[in-house]
C-alpha cells in the first residue's frame, strides 16, 4: 500500500551536526513526512544523536535496530554498525560489512527511490567523500526530488560538492532554507501531483 506522505532522507558525514541541528529546528512538528538520518557513523561506538535531536528538534526521534514500519511525523536514525534500507514501507537494518567505503547514503537513497518513487526526498549535508552521489542519481531517475546544502555553509564540503558537480539537485540551501524548500515539496498538493 503507497503511503500519503514523503520519505525524506538527510545523508550526512563529517561536519553535518550543526546542519542537522538547524535543519530540524525548523520542521514543524504537523508536517506531513517521515525523516530518515543516515549519518556516517563509527562502527562499534553507541551514537548519541537521538538525544541530540530530541533537544532541537519537534518531532519524535527513535534509533532503528530492527525492523520498523515507517510512518509520518517522525524521524528514524541509523544506528551504528548498520546499514538501512527501506522495502515496501519498512526500514529494515542489516549488518554492515567489515572494511570499505562507507556508502551508507546510497545504499538507504537507493531503496527509498524503489520504494517511494516520486515521494522520495534526498538531502545531502556536511561531509567528505561522494556517498549520496549514486542514491541522489537513483532518486532523480524515480521522479523525487534531490536537495543539497550549500557548500559554503558546510563544515565539510565532499559530500555536496560530489552531488552538484555530477548531479543536478533540485536546490542548493543552507540548512534552515532546506528545511522550508521540504515543507514546499511535502504539501498536499505537491503529494497529490506525484500519485
Amino acid at each position: 500500500m503507497q503511503q500519503d506522505f514523503h520519505i525524506v532522507c538527510i545523508g550526512a558525514s563529517a561536519g553535518a551536526l550543526p546542519a542537522m541541528i538547524e535543519f530540524f529546528q525548523h520542521v514543524p512538528e504537523d508536517i506531513n513526512a517521515a525523516f530518515v538520518v543516515i549519518p556516517h557513523l563509527m562502527r562499534e561506538r553507541r551514537s548519541y544523536l537521538d538525544e541530540i535531536l530530541t533537544k532541537h528538534a519537534a518531532l519524535p526521534v527513535l534509533r532503528i535496530d530492527q525492523d520498523t514500519a515507517i510512518e509520518s511525523g517522525h524521524i528514524y536514525l541509523l544506528v551504528e554498525g548498520t546499514y538501512l534500507t527501506l522495502q515496501s514501507g519498512i526500514l529494515m537494518p542489516q549488518p554492515r560489512e567489515e572494511g570499505g567505503i562507507n556508502q551508507a547514503a546510497d545504499i538507504f537513497f537507493e531503496s527509498l527511490a524503489r520504494d517511494a518513487g516520486s515521494r522520495s526526498i534526498g538531502i545531502i549535508l556536511s561531509g567528505g567523500g561522494s556517498d549520496g552521489l549514486e542514491g541522489a542519481k537513483a532518486i532523480n531517475a524515480a521522479g523525487g526530488q534531490v536537495l543539497v546544502q550549500d557548500p559554503e555553509s558546510s563544515q565539510v564540503d565532499g559530500m555536496p560538492l560530489s552531488v552538484i558537480e555530477f548531479d543536478h539537485p533540485h536546490k542548493i540551501l543552507v540548512p534552515a532554507d532546506l528545511a522550508k524548500e521540504t515543507q514546499k515539496l511535502v504539501s498536499p498538493k505537491n503529494l497529490e501531483a506525484r500519485n
